[in-house]
């Protein structure tokens, strides 16, 4: 059964300032009275604006008429601040409806204007909401730009309070995307925040969210009792119909979960009569889901078609093709930046293609692209030969670097492309036997693998030398990660009979899930090539006070004294494998380089004929 957390609805109880949800029937009916005995003016737009705030939460559709009209009037005075502040509680209320193509429209067109004004704070909300609507449109990749955009502007600010809405939005999107530990590990920092600044609602809301993530984990008398506890306090401190509705419906979900069907059942029913009330479709749509699923258990087939009835027509209503195509026209219309890291990520897609003849055209691409970064990276490098006599020594690192790479090119990557060539130009022929083809086949894959490794390290370290990048830390699972990058090298691995173990924790670190993943690759790489066919491959975390270790341990060649100390001086050369694998010698030094962007360290141990100990120390 689908899930759905709910600090999305927290969230946009919060954005609107000066909510007049509290107040009574009298005082709305005097802010309408007031709507007549008033000119076009300020104060015109403040009452629109204040009845819009009163309905946001109650009834959308009327919120969004009162938006609409403050929103004229300050087109009218030419109040560029009020205008872009109308634009986003517009867009705030059609998200709360579930129209996801109308909000996006009006959220950018009040970016646009925050952009002008240089107002950093605002503009990383509407980026937080904008990252959200692309979750529930199952757009992650999008998602996590905005979010990471959102990030870039809190780290300037160094604002707290959007840091809180930050964590808690993020916390969402890994939900959606079943990684429970992280949006564990985000809502409680989320909550963290929220004690700090003494906001007792969110703190209610957080909760609701850590019993969904128990209910998630099968701890259902834990997940209850967060949710019983929080509908309590709701109840007591504001009774606001959105956030109730949403509760009941999660504690419906746990009780069917209980196979406590009655209560399920009541709970749901509870739920849609609230957020029926204030036409919260996107919580309707939850609630119909969840109730076809519940009479699904029942076996009560009857009220289960009517509800899937419902839910269709619903979902067709905010879902409808034509808006999610206008989703991405508004996009392509509203592009912040161009980011070369997206570049290089479609490079490598297209090195995966499994035509072996695109493969190769691919390749060549790749080189050409090599070479201009490494020609820009070579413009960057003579333009320091200018510097003070304190960086001479830098620079002489970085020509060593440099020629290393010139030499990769013109050899390492020429030896692959001519076993591919070979292949292509004799797979056909009649004269070659089948266990000739098949061997061929099999080298010309291991060439592929080969270079596709080579090429991520180039593009990956050439990008970070000439763009000098920091990294995005986040909470990353180890557990995720390292089983990620298995199942990238298992190939390599069964070609030597060779067996991984994994003796991970289910930790959570702060770190960078790309970099952390091309560090663990090209070490368990460089095992793979350093052990002995029929052997194996331990990977294992060790946890200390400030810090926790990632270790790949093997048992194959070893490493001497002397090859170590040229390993800590990053002047290690390539070395041929126990298979006679190739490489390039940039592997250990790329490691060292991305593991500094967040802020681990790469410690080596080594014992010649009896193994190595690559250990990734991070930061706790």
């Amino acid at each position: 059964m689908k899930i759905q957390l709910v600090s999305w609805i927290f969230s946009l109880t919060f954005i609107l300032n000066d909510s007049l949800y509290s107040q009574s029937i009298n005082e709305l009916d005097s802010l309408l009275k007031l709507i007549d005995d008033q000119k076009i003016d300020t104060t015109q737009l403040n009452i629109n604006r204040a009845i819009g705030d009163y309905y946001f939460n109650i009834n959308t559709q009327k919120a969004i008429i009162y938006f609409e009209s403050a929103k004229k009037i300050s087109e009218n005075l030419n109040r560029t601040d009020d205008l872009a502040s109308n634009l986003y509680s517009i867009g705030s209320s059609y998200l709360n409806i579930g129209k996801f193509d109308s909000a996006l429209e009006y959220y950018l067109n009040a970016c646009r204007i925050y952009e002008q004004k240089g107002y950093k704070r605002r503009l990383t909300k509407a980026f937080i909401d904008i990252a959200y609507l692309y979750s529930e449109s199952n757009n992650f990749p999008k998602g996590r730009l905005y979010f990471d955009k959102a990030k870039i502007l809190i780290n300037d600010l160094q604002d707290t309070v959007e840091l809180r809405y930050y964590y808690s939005e993020l916390g969402n999107f890994y939900f959606k995307q079943e990684q429970i530990d992280s949006a564990i590990l985000c809502i409680e920092e989320s909550k963290n925040l929220s004690k700090i600044l003494g906001e007792h609602d969110l703190i209610i809301g957080a909760n609701v969210n850590i019993g969904l993530l128990y209910k998630k984990k099968g701890n259902y008398d834990l997940a209850l009792q967060y949710m019983n506890g929080a509908l309590t306090a709701y109840k007591k401190n504001t009774n606001n119909p959105s956030e109730l509705g949403v509760v009941y419906n999660n504690l419906g979900s746990i009780y069917a979960a209980q196979k406590k069907y009655n209560q399920a059942e009541k709970a749901f029913f509870k739920s849609l009569d609230y957020v029926n009330s204030i036409d919260a479709k996107f919580v309707v749509l939850e609630n119909y889901q969840n109730l076809m699923d519940l009479y699904e258990q029942m076996k009560d087939y009857k009220s289960q078609s009517i509800y899937l009835k419902k839910y269709y027509q619903l979902k067709d209503s905010i879902y409808a093709i034509d808006k999610l195509n206008e989703l991405n026209q508004l996009e392509s219309e509203y592009q912040l930046e161009k980011k070369n890291s997206e570049i290089l990520k479609k490079d490598k897609a297209f090195i995966k293609s499994n035509s072996q003849r695109n493969i190769f055209i691919l390749i060549a691409f790749s080189i050409l692209l090599a070479l201009a970064l490494l020609f820009l990276f070579y413009k960057k490098l003579q333009s320091k030969n200018h510097i003070v006599e304190r960086q001479k020594e830098e620079l002489l690192t970085l020509n060593h670097v440099k020629d290393r790479l010139f030499s990769i090119i013109s050899h390492d990557l020429r030896n692959p492309l001519v076993t591919l060539k070979s292949y292509l130009l004799l797979s056909d022929s009649e004269s070659i036997s089948a266990d000739k083809k098949l061997l061929f086949k099999n080298q010309t894959i291991s060439a592929v693998v080969q270079t596709g490794d080579l090429l991520d390290n180039l593009l990956t370290w050439a990008n970070l030398q000439i763009k000098n990048t920091s990294a995005n830390i986040v909470p990353v699972s180890i557990q995720e990660c390292v089983g990620d990058v298995v199942s990238v090298v298992d190939y390599q691995a069964k070609q030597k009979n060779i067996q991984i173990i994994q003796k991970i924790e289910p930790l959570m670190i702060p770190a960078n899930m790309d970099i952390l993943s091309i560090a663990l690759r090209n070490l368990i790489t460089n095992a793979i090539k350093f052990s002995f066919k029929n052997s194996e491959i331990i990977i294992k975390t060790i946890q200390s006070d400030d810090y926790t270790l990632l270790v790949v341990e093997d048992h194959g060649v070893g490493i001497s004294n002397e090859k170590l100390e040229l390993i800590q001086m990053n002047q290690n050369e390539s070395t041929p494998g126990t298979n006679g694998e190739r490489g390039s010698g940039l592997g250990l030094y790329l490691v060292k380089e991305m593991l500094k962007k967040i802020n681990a360290q790469l410690q080596v141990e080594s014992i010649l004929e009896k193994g190595s100990k690559f250990i990734i120390k991070i930061p706790r």
